[in-house]
């Protein structure tokens, strides 16, 4: 316990909402000597190459050793990507995420190219209406849906966020980062819903098979969202595995 206090937590947060989705959770962490919750929209990504690869070499440069990174959804590929370029991170906490996030030969239980194409196709047409969209899926599966909706809403990104929103779904459709998740030699924690129906809990298996050492673990009565509609549970886990492991 006492090796955690001197170190850094770095939340990240996901596709469709601000950095201020981790305002009620991340005072939890009292056990870290810091807490941060950068945004990884326009503040921090540049106009020119991709999000994964500008989020990342900006995170990398504000990290400092042994820090620990807590990924959210589509944050998790850039957590991924960013254990490539830096040796500074102890450990990573998947939170309803997944190193592939569409459907392919051999890796199932994650999102359709189909819905993925019909979010675009709402997002280019109505930024708000599908951010309102992306809401409701990630609170479908809790036993408070509606409370749940009601949270991620409340923290949902800004129409000016749309050029950074459209090229995260693009790089989503086409990264895949299976290989390196298999090559990771750190601790790695992830945590899925029960009735995630963007990331389905079947996805434990696959990700098992690609990092075998890596614990992994349902929450039950919650979505995409388990820090949100269950947080003395994830609190709870992500504190017993850091206990262990670190």
């Amino acid at each position: 316990m006492q090796e955690i206090k001197n170190m850094d937590c770095f939340l990240l947060h996901g596709w469709g909402v601000t950095n201020l989705i981790w305002e009620k959770f991340s005072p939890k962490f009292n056990l870290f000597k810091n807490t941060y919750t950068p945004c990884l929209y326009d503040s921090i990504v540049k106009p020119e190459g991709t999000i994964l690869q500008s989020a990342s070499e900006a995170l990398s440069k504000i990290i400092n050793n042994d820090s620990i990174l807590i990924a959210w959804s589509i944050s998790g590929l850039i957590a991924l990507r960013l254990l490539g370029m830096s040796s500074k991170i102890r450990a990573v906490i998947f939170i309803a995420s997944t190193p592939c996030f569409i459907n392919k030969d051999r890796w199932h239980n994650v999102i359709d190219t189909k819905d993925l194409e019909e979010l675009k196709k709402k997002l280019l047409n109505n930024t708000r209406s599908s951010l309102n969209h992306f809401a409701s899926l990630v609170a479908h599966g809790d036993t408070q849906a509606s409370k749940t909706n009601k949270a991620v809403r409340r923290y949902l990104a800004h129409e000016s966020n749309k050029n950074s929103l459209s090229r995260w779904l693009n790089e989503l459709e086409t990264t895949d980062f299976r290989k390196i998740l298999a090559s990771i030699n750190i601790p790695c924690f992830f945590i899925f819903g029960e009735n995630d129906i963007l990331i389905k809990r079947e996805i434990i298996k696959q990700v098992e098979c690609l990092m075998p050492e890596a614990r992994c673990i349902t929450i039950k009565n919650c979505g995409h969202a388990p820090f949100i509609s269950q947080p003395e549970v994830t609190y709870k886990v992500i504190s017993e595995f850091l206990n262990e492991r670190i």
